[in-house]
Order: C-alpha cells, then structure tokens, then sequence
C-alpha cells in the first residue's frame, strides 16, 4: 500500500512540498531520503525511481523548492522537517548530480543517521566546501557503511556530434581540427571519471557502476540500475545488522560457557 503525505517546512525558512511513499513508518526499516539535481524537482525525474523503490521502502522525495538554498540551509530544512514528520533514522541517501553537495552535507550533519549511500552522477558538480570535501574523503566518514558510485556518460551526445562531423569532414584542416576535439573530449572524460571514482573513497564498502550508453540523467534514464544499486545497499545494511546480531549473542553464550 502506498501512503502519500505532502507537508511544508517552516514558511520562515522555505516553501516546498515533500512526498513520502511507501509502506508504513517502521523503525527498523531504513528511509530513503532522494536528492534531486539544479533546475529541476523530484516530480517528473524521479517518478519512476520512485516507483520502483517505493513498492517495498519508504521513500522521500525531498524538495528544495524555488527559493535554491545552499546546502547548509537545505540540510538544517530537511532535519526540520524528519523532526517535525517524526521520520527518525536509518537513513539510505540516493543524490544525483548537484544534489551530491546537500547529500554529503547531511552527511556532515547527521552521519550517525547515515546507514548508505548512492550516488548517481555526482563529484564534479561543486557546491560543497573543498575543505569539508576534501576530509569527508580523506576520513573515509561512511566507514563500513556502503556506498554506491554510479557514473553515467555526461559526454555521450559530444561524442556523437563528432562522429557525425568525421564522416562528414572532406578536407585535412577538418580533420586535424576534430582531433583536436577528440583529444579535448578524451582529457574530460577521464577526468569526470577520477572525480567519480574519488567517491569511493568516503566509504571502505565501496562499488562503483559505470553506464556508458546512459547520459547524466541516469535517474530518469535508467532507473533500474540505481534501484538495483539501493537494493545492494540495503542488503548490506542488512547484513552488517545481522553481523552485528550474532556477535552479541555469540559474547553472551562465550559468557555462560566460561
């Protein structure tokens, strides 16, 4: 059964909408908490993700509205709001692109709420403090909590252009000129896949998925690799909790046979 609640933060500090699907609140199952990219809202991008996801969690669509805040402003709303709904952790994080900025700002802000992470399409897109980002990594802040890295093909529809341009191109000059591009084409690419791959260095329980036919919109484009991707990261979750569950009691018997 699909539950939909829509509720509005403190109109002093904003004015959207959040959608919560899914199941019923159970504590012991995870949130997941959607943060969507510039210039655009969870409503059309994320549908069907959220679809997918949300026939067996609980998800929320979180909404930054028009107003744009930066992500401290945008975190300290969402807190307000888990508050105020009552919607307590765990919590898993789904962000694409720039909202990979407010996604690690909560982590910044509420990491003991954190269970895992996916994130779609971001590290190149900015907006958080380079020194906070710089130590999110270098701390491995997730731990052993896991973390999907998934990078479309931001370059895809560059690549056909040039494609069509050679065989069109009849004289040396526009040859050397598309090699040139080519080359340019080339040097970005590896870079925005370094960038990515530095993600995975926020969590020792790391993968990484690369989509090459998929442009940066992966969220609307594939959502069934990302559902796949949370799938993973729950079970893990789910794992570890289990883990942890036989370790205690594994100590309580090795206390009773001593």
């Amino acid at each position: 059964m699909d539950a939909v609640t829509d509720a509005s933060l403190n109109p002093a500090l904003a004015e959207p909408s959040h959608r919560l699907l899914g199941t019923p609140h159970d504590p012991k199952t995870p949130l997941i908490i959607c943060f969507h990219g510039s210039g655009e809202s969870c409503e059309l991008t994320w549908s069907e993700l959220a679809r997918l996801l949300s026939s067996k969690h609980r998800v929320l669509l979180f909404e930054r509205g028009t107003l744009n805040p930066k992500p401290p402003q945008a975190t300290s709303q969402l807190r307000y709001f888990l508050k105020a709904q009552d919607l307590s952790g765990p919590y898993i994080l789904i962000a694409h692109s720039y909202g990979g900025a407010f996604a690690r700002m909560f982590l910044r802000q509420a990491l003991a709420d954190v269970a895992g992470a996916v994130l779609v399409e971001t590290g190149q897109e900015g907006g958080l403090d380079a020194k906070i980002a710089a130590a999110q990594v270098r701390k491995r802040v997730l731990g052993e909590k896991p973390l999907s890295v998934i990078r479309g093909n931001s370059f895809i529809d560059k690549k056909k252009a040039l494609e069509a341009s050679e065989k069109v191109a009849q004289t040396e000059q526009q040859r050397a000129a598309l090699a040139v591009q080519w080359q340019l084409l080339h040097t970005s690419d590896e870079e925005d896949e370094r960038m990515k791959k530095v993600l995975l260095s926020l969590s020792k329980n790391s993968r990484y998925l690369h989509i090459p036919d998929c442009g940066h919109n992966v969220i609307r484009d594939r959502p069934d690799a990302v559902a796949e991707e949370v799938d993973w990261v729950l079970a893990n979750v789910a794992a570890a909790r289990k883990s942890a569950w036989w370790q205690k009691w594994a100590t309580k018997l090795e206390n009773v046979w001593r």
